[in-house]
């Protein structure tokens, strides 16, 4: 076994992992205290000067380096949620455009509006419009719709129980506050899309082309339940999924294939890598793969969790153009301080902590877990070994996260790695066939892949339900959020002893 490598040679190796570590915890800790932004400012420019005159001393100048990323973590969260907060409710007369397909919650239309005009220009709203019963004017609102209107806008409402937090998940999306418009108190009107920012346009066209690829889907003869499935795990699009179907994937631990994530964008790259052939590690290809990787990420709405796949693969497509071999640690790292940089408040994001904590798991625990348990002849086959691997990234993923759902959502799932048996290959062949459906335009071919969607979602969803059904298919638990700050220093801790227990090559060496 290979003498393994002393730590500070291993955070050479890794830099972007520490300061990553270190402006993460400057966020939290920017969200439990409120320092003034001046003495922040300061501290942090004193701490940067102070790392640049010590250039000497190596461990010291490491040490001011995080501290220096730390603070700037604390600034930067105290900025966002100075721009993404409403101060105080207050009756406005606004123009905006509506930028999320308008959904029915009861005798409100829920959607989301920009406002392009007065004192919030540039802010987005989550609107709830009363719906007016009699004359219907909620059904011409559309993707891209403006809207002149009185209303009340008020900072997010939290809910009266639960660890969920309402306005952090507005914010995550870049959400200000809430604007409630009576019947009367609106009207649509001719804004121009010249008044939104650049990127505010970029994703309104996006929006809109993810709903006509819904109404593609709509009009090539999948049934309801294949309609909802499809153009959530091929477009973001969950609107069209019920509650039933909802409570069945989370009682079975596969939510994740429902919520675009690292997964979904996997199949895509493989599915490009193998149409490619030889060609993939060609310049041109490389590009035009990283293009179709975002164009896909931005029709799906930009989750972090996608964003945080798409950063990784294009840096991975990149490295690979420049024959050069990337550490996956370093590559989720970036990909979080891109994150994290861009919008401070993705920390609390659900999706963001469930995806960074699966990968990171799988990185650290999955290539020493194939090196212990790959050993048997047995295991030496391709099959089996295939199948090992799934079992073991599964169980090591699920790990990761359940101290996560356990918070959140108050459910533990036992059945999850029969449930994923069963749901990840048919992910596969859904996000395929899905897109070959929007793709091809011959009549026969796009009877065949629906024929090829609507047997495999039913397949799906009769053996979640059944998987459901099943006693102790899952269990209710709520545990603390210092709980679950515990189960992961554990986790940790044991790592750490398995690592020193039975050593890590220095070619299998991710941290």
């Amino acid at each position: 076994m290979r003498r393994s490598l002393p730590f500070l040679e291993r955070l050479k190796l890794h830099p972007l992992f520490i300061v990553a570590l270190a402006l993460i915890a400057g966020v939290l800790v920017g969200g439990c205290v409120d320092l003034p932004c001046n003495v922040l400012l300061y501290a942090f420019t004193a701490f940067v000067v102070c790392a640049l005159a010590s250039y000497k001393y190596l461990y010291l100048r490491y040490i001011l380096i995080y501290v220096s990323v730390f603070l700037l973590g604390v600034m930067i969260h105290e900025s966002a949620v100075e721009e993404y907060t409403v101060k105080q409710e207050s009756w406005q007369i606004i123009e905006a455009i509506v930028t999320s397909a308008p959904g029915k919650h009861g005798k409100i239309v829920r959607c989301d509006i920009v406002v392009t005009s007065g004192k919030m220009t540039g802010k987005k709203l989550r609107a709830n419009i009363m719906r007016d019963t009699i004359g219907n004017r909620y059904l011409m609102l559309k993707v891209g719709s403006g809207i002149r209107c009185n209303a009340l806008v008020a900072p997010a409402k939290e809910f009266s129980d639960g660890h969920f937090s309402y306005s952090r998940y507005l914010m995550c999306n870049g959400i200000s506050g809430t604007a409630f418009i009576p019947v009367s108190h609106w009207r649509q009107a001719r804004i121009p899309l010249s008044s939104l920012s650049a990127s505010d346009r970029l994703r309104l066209v996006a929006s809109k082309y993810r709903e006509k690829l819904v109404e593609r889907y709509n009009s090539s003869g999948l049934s309801d339940l294949s309609l909802s499935l499809v153009s959530a795990m091929t477009l973001g699009e969950r609107s069209m999924l019920s509650k039933e179907v909802r409570e069945e994937f989370s009682m079975t631990g596969t939510s994740h294939v429902l919520a675009m994530s690292g997964l979904h964008l996997s199949i895509l790259y493989l599915f490009l890598t193998f149409a490619w052939g030889k060609r993939k590690r060609w310049v041109l290809v490389s590009f035009v793969n990283i293009i179709l990787i975002w164009t896909f990420v931005f029709i799906a709405g930009l989750p972090l969790s996608l964003v945080r796949s798409a950063i990784m693969l294009t840096t991975h497509c990149v490295l690979g153009v420049a024959r050069r071999d990337s550490l996956p640690l370093n590559t989720l790292s970036l990909a979080a301080l891109i994150i994290v940089i861009g919008n401070p408040v993705s920390v609390y994001d659900v999706g963001f902590q469930m995806s960074f904590a699966a990968v990171l798991s799988i990185l650290l625990l999955v290539p020493w877990t194939m090196r212990i348990l790959g050993r048997s002849a047995l295991l030496g086959l391709p099959a089996s070994r295939l199948c090992l691997s799934f079992v073991i990234v599964s169980c090591v993923a699920q790990m990761a996260v359940a101290p996560l759902i356990a918070y959140y959502f108050g459910r533990v799932s036992c059945y999850f790695l029969l449930a994923n048996v069963v749901a990840v290959p048919c992910t596969y062949v859904i996000l395929v066939s899905g897109m070959l459906l929007l793709l091809v335009p011959i009549t026969s071919l796009q009877a065949l892949l629906s024929g090829i969607l609507n047997g495999t979602v039913s397949f799906m969803d009769s053996s979640l339900a059944f998987i459901s059904s099943l006693p102790g298919a899952s269990f209710g638990i709520e545990i603390s959020g210092w709980a679950v700050v515990c189960v992961y220093i554990a986790l940790v801790a044991i790592i750490v002893l398995v690592y020193k227990r039975y050593g890590v090559g220095r070619s299998k060496m991710l941290f």
